[in-house]
């Protein structure tokens, strides 16, 4: 039991922990594409 537990936690941790950093990297690498997009709609407006 406490095995699979500390499994459970560490996996839990782990994907947390990667989900994290793949939001932060796509957020970095569609930053340039939604700024633009969005000024040019404000723009348009």
């Amino acid at each position: 039991m406490r095995n699979s537990q500390g499994g459970a936690k560490f996996g839990v941790v782990l994907i947390s922990v990667i989900l994290l950093g793949v939001s932060a990297w796509f957020t970095q690498a569609q930053a340039a594409e939604v700024g633009s997009y969005t000024c040019q709609q404000v723009q348009g407006e």
